[in-house]
């Protein structure tokens, strides 16, 4: 394609502006830029941009601090009830700078209880009632720098690995002490995800529904790696599984197969209904999780391999599913 033949596309696809650059005061030149580009990222008299050179272009680009998404949702929506915490977590990770949930009739408890709780575990949030029609959602960032959070977040997996290997030199860990190294892995794991999300200039899309499928298209190269991984050892070890064995493994891909299959293809239109359904196709499967020792203690130690090998990939595509199940909720109910 030629450059006239791209620059024509442009023009068909108003993507191309013409500006005439016009003298200022004695020795400055200017340009204006398009209402409807200034509309869509919130720009206006006085509000500060990025201009950066690219090479022979010069890019003007929205100025970090002065783009602020936020978001609404109407409790009239039983879905935006029901999943409440998932929005506010969702809208935290995602980059959104403040969330408002509104009802036409004084605040349900159970409602104000999920939001709340959420919130409580979020770095750096505010929240709380501002009338008895309206809940406001405020995360407040504080300057984080991107490769000292990493690190953090490196260490505590590191120390995790090391713990376990300490547990199996008899040096016993409990239940309580995970849980806190989880956490705590977790509250990092948001952070990055914020970070990454809201761009830091690094010119990501703007449309923040894009930012979480970008974000589930991400989880679901894990999952295509681990499958592949999982393909392998079939090929290799089905041989060593008895009938029995063969059919259980083959109802539980059979269920990772409809789970991931329904979840992508309810973003277009986007179903509410359909990604619950997916989700609770793959709890089937984690709910395994509960009963892996007594599995494995009645089952061959290859089936036992590859439960748990469906199990892990699960988890993955269960983060898969919360992450469009909160595309879906976003797409049909912020306002």
């Amino acid at each position: 394609m030629s450059v006239l033949t791209e620059i024509e596309d442009m023009e068909d696809s108003d993507k191309l502006v013409m500006r005439k650059v016009q003298k200022l005061g004695t020795s400055s030149m200017i340009i204006t830029i398009p209402r409807s580009w200034a509309r869509k990222h919130r720009i206006s008299v006085g509000s500060l941009v990025s201009v950066y050179e690219d090479g022979d272009r010069l890019i003007i680009s929205p100025n970090e601090d002065g783009s602020i998404l936020k978001a609404s949702f109407s409790t009239q929506h039983n879905n935006v009830c029901k999943h409440a915490g998932r929005i506010v977590l969702c809208s935290y990770i995602s980059g959104l700078d403040s969330i408002v949930l509104y009802s036409n009739r004084p605040f349900r408890n159970d409602v104000l209880e999920k939001v709340s709780q959420v919130a409580e575990k979020l770095p750096f949030t505010e929240s709380g009632l501002l009338s008895e029609y309206e809940f406001a959602i405020n995360f407040k960032d504080r300057p984080v720098n991107v490769v000292d959070t990493l690190l953090i977040y490196g260490r505590s997996l590191s120390s995790l690995l090391s713990k376990l290997t300490m547990h199996l030199d008899g040096a016993k860990l409990i239940g309580g002490e995970i849980e806190s190294n989880y956490e705590e892995m977790k509250s990092y794991s948001y952070k990055l995800l914020r970070i990454a999300s809201k761009g830091h200039g690094q010119g990501l899309n703007d449309e923040h529904v894009n930012r979480l499928l970008s974000a589930a298209v991400g989880l679901l190269i894990l999952a295509n790696d681990s499958l592949y991984r999982l393909a392998l050892d079939l090929i290799n070890l089905s041989d060593y599984l008895d009938q029995d064995e063969k059919e259980r493994i083959k109802f539980l891909l059979q269920l990772l197969e409809v789970s991931i299959v329904t979840s992508t293809s309810s973003i277009n239109p986007p179903s509410i209904k359909k990604e619950e359904e997916a989700y609770w196709k793959l709890r089937t499967i984690l709910g395994l999780e509960e009963d892996l020792k007594e599995i494995i203690e009645n089952t061959s130690g290859i089936f036992g391999y590859l439960l748990s090998t469906i199990i892990n990939i699960a988890r993955i595509v269960n983060n898969v599913e919360e992450t469009l199940l909160c595309y879906s909720i976003f797409e049909k109910y912020s306002e």
